[in-house]
């Protein structure tokens, strides 16, 4: 039954629950997990696609059974030309018709090399893909659940099983550098093969058929170094009397969890994502190993180290320049009081002491910049033949237009004037003049 779904976090990673090759449909129903952070385990559930909670970064497994694996030497050819030519290559080991097919090569691979590719049916995986999509959760990645050891997932010499339950049926999934086969542990009369079965020799290597109960085929002996066995923990048990081996317990939600830490992204060719959206999903990628994988651990605390030591080198400048400030601020305040003792209340000190100073000046008759007389000697210092015949004069403010000179001249007066400390303009043909603000 679906619960309560938590607030959102950075990777939810979905996987089919029914196995047939019918196609997915809205009420079809999945298996998720989420992680903040690609790397632990937060939440999981099962519900229809409309339920899933939101993320922008959906990874969507393939369960074993709807992949089959090809270990192909690849021609060298164009890109436009490469899935032509993977369905000349594998066009003789497939049961289906090859167009009905989705490739995809393994990570690294390129034209020119042996290397492994993983088919799926199309329609079935497009059916997946677009109910998500309608639903609002578009997939950013495809990964298989398991694949062959020998190309991505960072395990190349290992061996892997997987014991599972799969609706009416039990299997075991082994994944080596030959490849990967699923043999049933368990099966009743009415399980079905799903759509593997119609992929075809998948050049796994002989581990036996895959007949019902025939404990003969499965994996017993394995090197303990190299080999890995894990176990859905309903099934344990069964899976350890069927093999005699002891198995890890590993829940479908960790394995979900495993399956979206691997290399892998079926999202190729027809179904590959924009470019745009390949960056934006390496970015998130590469920011959830900086944020939590234990090999970036140095780094984060050098990077919070060094955020800090700015932060606090910023703070300790802003600190002395506000000190600085204030002890300008009280120097200007102490001198306008020695200077001008009747000031006591003090709100602009440059402003109060530079009218207490013209105050003084007007009383004893001395010519300060705001009287006329200053500015009229200033203008005959800066240009001794130029003369206006019209004056407007105002506290400080003069406007003197209809000059005897042209208007280069009077423009070069202007630069004069500004030049000497005056605030001088010249608007329309008249020559305004005042003192400049200290």
């Amino acid at each position: 039954m679906p619960r309560t779904l938590p607030p959102p976090h950075d990777v939810l990673i979905l996987t089919p629950t029914e196995f047939s090759t019918a196609a997915a449909s809205p009420t079809s129903v999945l298996d998720w997990a989420r992680s903040p952070n690609g790397q632990l385990l937060a939440d999981h559930g099962t519900c229809a696609a409309a339920l899933l909670p939101a993320d922008d970064d959906v990874v969507l497994v393939l369960p074993p059974r709807t992949v089959s694996w090809h270990r192909v030497a690849l021609p060298k050819v164009a890109a436009a030309r490469l899935r032509a030519a993977l369905d000349g290559v594998l066009e003789d080991r497939l049961l289906n018709d090859p167009a009905e097919l989705h490739f995809a090569l393994e990570p690294g691979g390129r034209p020119g090399q042996t290397l492994w590719v993983a088919a799926c049916h199309k329609a079935w995986l497009k059916s997946w893909l677009q109910v998500l999509e309608t639903a609002g959760r578009p997939v950013s990645r495809i990964v298989p659940a398991l694949w062959p050891t020998s190309a991505g997932g960072g395990d190349r010499s290992e061996t892997v099983h997987w014991a599972h339950d799969e609706g009416d049926c039990v299997w075991l999934t082994t994944a080596n550098p030959l490849g990967v086969r699923s043999v049933p542990l368990r099966e009743s009369s009415t399980s079905t093969f799903g759509p593997t079965s119609t992929f075809g020799d998948s050049s796994f290597g002989d581990l036996g058929p895959t007949a019902s109960g025939a404990t003969g085929h499965l994996p017993t002996a394995s090197d303990p170094a190299t080999t890995r066995w894990f176990a859905d923990p309903s099934i344990t048990a069964l899976a350890e009397h069927a093999c005699n081996q002891r198995f890890d317990l590993m829940p479908p939600p960790a394995w979900l969890l495993r399956c979206a830490q691997s290399d892998w992204n079926l999202a190729q060719f027809d179904l590959s994502l924009s470019s745009g959206a390949r960056r934006n999903q390496r970015l998130r990628q590469s920011l959830r190993q900086f944020r939590s994988a234990p090999a970036w651990r140095p780094a984060r605390w050098g990077l919070a180290a060094l955020l800090l030591s700015l932060m606090g080198g910023i703070n300790a400048m802003a600190w002395m320049e506000r000190s600085a400030m204030t002890a300008k601020q009280a120097a200007m305040t102490q001198a306008l009081r020695e200077t001008f003792p009747g000031e006591t209340l003090v709100m602009d000190a440059p402003l109060q002491m530079r009218r207490a100073l013209a105050r003084l000046q007007q009383a004893s008759g001395t010519l300060s910049t705001s009287d006329l007389e200053a500015m009229l000697a200033a203008i005959a210092a800066a240009a001794p033949d130029a003369a206006p015949t019209a004056l407007d004069f105002s506290a400080g403010d003069a406007r003197l237009g209809a000059w005897n000179v042209p208007e280069p001249q009077l423009l070069a007066l202007q630069q004069a004037l500004n030049e000497r400390g005056w605030a001088a303009s010249v608007e329309g043909g008249s020559l305004r003049i005042r003192p400049k603000a200290p």
